[in-house]
Order: C-alpha cells, then structure tokens, then sequence
C-alpha cells in the first residue's frame, strides 16, 4: 500500500512542477498541475485582485499545495465518523481506547487500506470557497494585540495554511477558541511573549494523551476534530496543539525526529514560536519548554521541521525524481533543525565499493530500532565518501544504500560520542573473548522501579498489626532487575509476612512468594495491605506467574501489604521480582547473540534461559557491536558493545 503511494506521488512529482523549466513561475507550474481544478484556483486569485496581502497568502498556498495531499474515499469517511462518535460520548482508560480503536478498524480496515493507497493531491481538489475561507479566517485573528511580533513571512508559513500533514480537509479555525480569560487578556494589552506563554498553559496543561499504536497506517483526523479526540498518536496531538496556536494567529507548526537514537520508533512534537526566530517545544499536559527536559535519556539522532513551503534544501527537491527516496525524504516540506535542539557534530565517513550502487548519487545514516536499521539522514556521495551534517552525539549510526526498497550497508557502523568522535565499531574476528549477557534490552524504566524499592523491608510477625515485626532482608540498591532470591537463617516461626515499602513508592513489585525450608512454597490463606488499589493493579498480580503485572498502591508513604499463614511457619526464602521491562534473561527462551560485520548479523549461536538469568559466550570478537534476539517472544531489543565485563547499550 505504502510502496503504491509512494510511486504515484513520484510519478506525479517528475511529470509536473518539479521538472518544469526553471523560466516557469511557481505559480504557472502549480496551475498547470491542477488540470481541472485550475478554474477553482483562479477564482482564488481574482477574489483578492484588489487586496495585496491576501493576493500574495493565495498565491502562497497555491504554489506549495501541489505535493500536499490527504485521502478520502467512503471507507475513511466512515473510519472519521466513527471514530469521532466514540471521542464525543466515550470515557475510560487506555485499555478502553484500545478496544474502541480494534472494534472500528476491524469494521473499516481492509476498505481503509484501499483507500489510503490512492492519495487525493490539494492542487486537484481544493475548491475556491473553501481556500478563500481558510485565508479570511487567518487574516481575521493576524495582527492583534497579542501577535505583532511576528512577521508577514512567519504568518504565511506557520499560520495561514489550511492543513498540517496528510489530515483530511475541513474549515477548523472556528472550532479553536481561546479560554475567556485570555480574551480579557486582548484588551490588556499583556506582553506578547507572555500572552503566547499564557496560552499554552491555559489551553492543554490538564489534558491527559492516551497513546494508540496500530499496526496499520491510518488516516490522519480532519483538525477540526480533533478537539475531541481522547486516545491517538503523538503525531495527532502535535496536530492538535498546532491548529490551536494557529487559529489564535501564533506561528506553530511540528518537529519530529524519524527515529530516537537509543531506543525504538520514532517522536512528533509541536513547536510553537515566540518571536521570528524561537521555537518552543511543546507537549499537552506538560508544562510549556519541559517536554524533553522529561526525555532526558532518549537521544535525538536528526530533528526536522515540517513546512506548508517546499523547501529547495530538502532532499526530495534536489533530486528532482531521478531515483527512489527513503518514505521520511519523499517530501519536499522538511527543514532541518537538529542543532536547535542539542549539539551535532558533521561526520565524514568512507563508503564500500558497490558495483549495484553506481547509479546513486546519495547515501544515508541509519539508526537501530528493535530488530532493523533506520534512516534518519542523508548526503550526496562524492569520491566514495559522504559528509553527513549535524548529526545527534552519543549514538551508533550505520552508513547505507537505499537500493529498490532495501537498506544495504554501505559503510562500517560507528559511534559518535559525546565529544563528537568517531568510533568504528569494526569486529576483530582474529581476537575472541567470552561475554557475559544479562538482558535484550535496557531502558531508563528498569532503573527508576529498582531506585524505588532501595530501603524496602521483608517483615515476619505473629501479632497482625506487626508490632512484633521483625526485619528478615532490607533491600539494597540492585544491579540488574530479575527474579531475586533471598535466604533467611531465622529459625522462629511466625504466622504473618509483609513487605513494608519505602516512603515515596508506591510498593512496585511484580511477584513476590515465601518457601519453608524444605523449598515448599508457604500459600497465605489471606492477603493484608493498608492501601487502596487500582483492580488491575492489586495483591492477587503479586502471585500470578506474569512479571508484567504488579501491585501499585494508590498512596506513596508507609504503604505494605502481606499475608497471613494457616499456622506459624518457619519461612527459609523469599523470591521477589520488582516491576519491570520483562526483557531480562528468562529461563527457558531461546536467545541467539549477533555481532555486526560487514555483511550485516552475523551469528554467535543460540542458548537457552537459566535461572541466573545469563548467558555465556565464548567465542565473541573483540570491539564488535553486539545484538541479542528473543526467538519466543517480545519486541524490544536494543544494541550493545561489550566493555570491562559489561554490557554497554548504544
């Protein structure tokens, strides 16, 4: 479906505007693109003949629509009316949301994959009454009170366009008020910036983002519903929070990075500005210029910003349709903003020889996701080298060919670290040593629900308010999250056991059971705590064999919970799994450990799970960048190198 859509939007590209002589205005092309739509388009143009501005917004938007498109068809306008309904008059969780969004997708799915095939290009179906709404309405909220710092060129090009992405049409500035005391705040004539400020806040801050991931691609909502919308990708709530801003007349528009550098799937964000030059990040129900202060460890390997105006910068206009483009740069609306966001480096790196490639002008910087390489950049190859600019520290990247659809390596994988160094991460394979491997996969999580049980206390007593209670194991600071067992000498016998929590948790524990000392597990015939629970989230997950489960109390100060015995027991072990990722080693599953070499994954050998929960390998080469799958089950899995005995994940 993808591959249909991205073939007629090239053909469409090479057979119009972009091939045109140079001696063409950009208006001539965009009209003579819009075959019988052009009347609609004119009619756009004589409306504002006597109007300067408006003249010059009209010709804007219609001199860059013609790579903008959306889709339609019965089947989408079903997916949008449905969905809609269900945002209205719907409440509940995310596990709520998910089981609206199944429900409908499984009613629409396959007609929906039709239509998103097919796109319907704005430059053919953009009718004059519509676009001549959309203009007035911009000019209606520009040049108040609270927006003269801004400039006629930012106003054309992050606040006067009708669309966003790939949404469905519709007349939505209406439908975007600002909250009443805002309005008073017009005549107060408050301090711009502040006032843009003030907005942000008063508008999305209480707001609570349900995320849903499909495994489809999907429609992308008309804007004027999406102030009702309760569960979707980031990508939609960045929608959401641009139309807002813009329908207030303040520049807004989204950024987005194609992949994180250090962990899966990509992020879309919106940035809204507070003067001609400054872009502000911004997330609902956050605080505004805190969104990645939040994002601390993910690590941004490029950041692009999405425009209404074909930028000649962009990828897609220098190569002006001669060869197949990566899906993120088949667009010629990007900008590339990374260095507004940390510090980059430009790297320089060598190619391989590849006699397939030699009709390619440009090769690109790929980053891993759970099992597949990435791109996120790219750079015009010259003398079997390429420069690529502003790339993200701390991140491994792999140089590569897009060749039909396929990422072939085309260079050696390197880290960039955070000095701006280039490291090759080229395996020796006449050096081997043995490694020690632990988990798949690491992420920031792990650590924050094992720093949140340091100082927990397992506690027996025979009197039920623990008066009596005695201290058995205070947990320490743990190196890894695992099945931990714990031997208790103690030879007295008592009838109650609990886990008294540290003040500020919650009690996070996956599992936790108790054994006598013959190895026999101690079965409670009652469970105590003194804590209100959520019902997915209460005792009985604490013993039910998934380690994706956990207890999670409502409060966070002097929070336990337990159980009594049948008879006083004399209780030998205790076996505790803290919340976790489920990505360490599991007894039983079927690992196998990669290494990357020049032809891509190599394979070190497959193992079993053990109760130790880590594997052995003897025979890994040295300064290798490692990879280790689950055959059975999961999705996350990240790389890693090996240094000083330990797993170091890139």
């Amino acid at each position: 479906m993808m591959k249909k859509l991205l073939y007629l939007f090239a053909l469409l590209c090479m057979a119009t505007g972009f091939t045109s002589s140079c001696k063409e205005s950009a208006l001539d092309r965009s009209l003579s693109q819009a075959g019988d739509n052009r009347k609609e388009l004119e009619a756009v143009l004589l409306h504002y003949q006597n109007d300067t501005l408006k003249q010059q917004a009209a010709r804007f938007l219609i001199e860059n629509m013609d790579a903008h498109y959306c889709f339609g068809g019965d089947a989408v306008e079903k997916y949008y009316h449905a969905m809609d309904s269900v945002f209205r008059h719907g409440k509940g969780d995310r596990a709520y949301w998910n089981r609206q969004y199944d429900s409908i997708l499984g009613q629409t799915g396959q007609a929906l994959d039709s239509c998103m095939a097919v796109p319907l290009f704005d430059i053919e179906h953009v009718k004059a009454d519509f676009l001549i709404a959309h203009i007035d309405s911009a000019f209606a909220v520009w040049h108040r009170n609270w927006n003269r710092q801004y400039s006629f060129e930012m106003f054309l090009r992050y606040v006067l366009p009708y669309r966003i992405g790939h949404e469905g049409l519709s007349l939505w500035r209406g439908k975007y008020p600002l909250p009443q005391e805002e309005e008073e705040d017009y005549e107060r004539n408050t301090f711009n910036s502040n006032f843009v400020y003030g907005i942000a806040h008063a508008t999305f801050l209480g707001m609570q983002p349900w995320i849903y991931y499909s495994d489809r691609q999907l429609p992308e909502f008309p804007l004027g519903q999406l102030m009702h919308i309760k569960a979707a990708i980031c990508r939609e709530y960045a929608h959401l929070n641009v139309a807002s801003f813009r329908a207030q007349g303040i520049p807004a528009t989204v950024d987005f990075t194609p992949q994180w550098g250090n962990r899966a799937m990509g992020h879309e964000w919106c940035v809204f500005f507070i003067n001609n030059e400054t872009a502000i990040p911004f997330e609902m129900g956050q605080p505004v210029g805190c969104h990645f202060m939040k994002r601390k460890e993910d690590r941004l390997p490029k950041v692009f910003r999405e425009t209404f105006e074909k930028q000649e910068t962009s990828l897609f206009m220098k190569n002006k349709g001669k060869e197949s483009l990566p899906p993120v740069f088949n667009t010629p609306y990007l900008v590339d903003v990374t260095n507004q966001y940390i510090e980059t480096s430009n790297i320089e790196v060598n190619l391989y020889s590849m006699e397939s490639n030699r009709h390619s002008d440009y090769v690109y910087l790929a980053v891993f996701d759970n099992h597949t390489w990435k791109i996120v950049h790219w750079s015009k190859i010259s003398r079997g080298k390429a420069l690529f600019t502003d790339m993200g520290r701390d991140i491994v990247y792999l140089p590569v060919y897009y060749i039909e659809d396929k990422i072939i390596p085309a260079g050696d994988a390197f880290l960039l670290n955070n000095k701006g160094e280039k490291v090759l991460l080229k395996a020796d394979d006449t050096k081997r040593t043995t490694i020690k491997v632990k988990r798949k996969y690491r992420n920031i999580r792990t650590n924050v629900f094992l720093r949140d049980i340091v100082g927990g206390k397992f506690q027996v007593a025979n009197r039920k308010d623990f008066s009596d209670s005695l201290t058995l194991y205070t947990i320490p600071l743990l190196e890894d999250n695992h099945f931990q067992i714990i031997k208790t000498p103690n030879k007295s016998k008592f009838k109650y056991f609990r886990y008294l929590s540290p003040n500020g948790s919650r009690g996070n524990m996956a599992e936790l059971y108790t054994f006598d000392e013959k190895g026999d597990t101690l079965y409670p015939i009652r469970f105590m705590n003194n804590s209100t629970t959520p019902s997915e989230h209460d005792m009985k997950t604490l013993t039910d064999g998934d380690v994706l489960t956990y207890y999670e109390a409502e409060g966070t100060e002097n929070i336990w919970y337990g159980w009594e015995y049948s008879q006083p027991v004399n209780l030998s072990c205790i076996v505790f799994f803290p919340r976790n990722d489920d990505n360490f080693i599991r007894e039983g599953e079927t690992y196998e450990l990669f290494y990357w070499s020049h032809n891509g994954w190599t394979s070190l050998g497959k193992q079993k799970g053990n109760l130790a929960s880590e594997l052995v390998f003897s025979n890994a080469p040295l300064h290798a960048l490692f990879w280790l799958h689950n055959h059975d089950k999961g999705t996350e899995e990240r790389i890693f190198t090996y240094e000083n005995e330990r797993q170091i994940w890139r």
